[in-house]
């Protein structure tokens, strides 16, 4: 009896173990670093070029957008009035420069700085971190926030 108990428990053992294997994941390689790069040159690339609508691609649906001093922007929309307006106000020759790369399976993250001249002469400077997803094979950013390295320019008196 003691044999048949054992050999029970031990094909219990292997039956379990066999359905365990779960799903493989995602790996995060160095093609996948290469594209997210790519992603920051299209993005400077149509906002030079001052193509919003090529801009709000970059962007997942569901995108999180955290702009200095402003309220939070949830959505493509209120992203492509935002990109819209600031183009209007002339902004242009924006660069970004990722510095880190990271990810684990579908998500990764990139840090940068960035710089931004506008028509009036006034320039920006600073540090940005987007939050990327690899959706159906292509990175989208879902978070974005970034930070000037310049004091704030006082407003006029009214």
């Amino acid at each position: 009896m003691r044999h048949v108990v054992t050999i029970a428990a031990l094909a219990l053992t292997i039956a379990v173990s066999g359905c365990a294997t779960g799903a493989s994941q995602q790996e995060f390689s160095r093609a996948d670093i290469d594209a997210i790069k790519q992603s920051a040159v299209a993005l400077s690339s149509a906002f030079n070029e001052k193509n919003v609508d090529k801009v709000i691609e970059l962007y997942a649906e569901n995108s999180v957008f955290m702009p200095p001093n402003a309220p939070l922007l949830r959505g493509r929309e209120p992203l492509k009035s935002f990109y819209t307006d600031m183009i209007g106000k002339g902004a242009s020759e924006l660069k970004l420069e990722p510095d880190e790369v990271v990810g684990h399976g579908p998500i990764a993250y990139e840090s940068g700085t960035y710089q931004v001249q506008y028509a009036n002469g006034g320039r920006d400077r600073g540090k940005y971190l987007l939050i990327l997803r690899n959706m159906a094979g292509t990175w989208r950013t879902e978070k974005t926030i970034w930070s000037s390295d310049l004091p704030p320019v006082p407003k006029a008196a009214d």
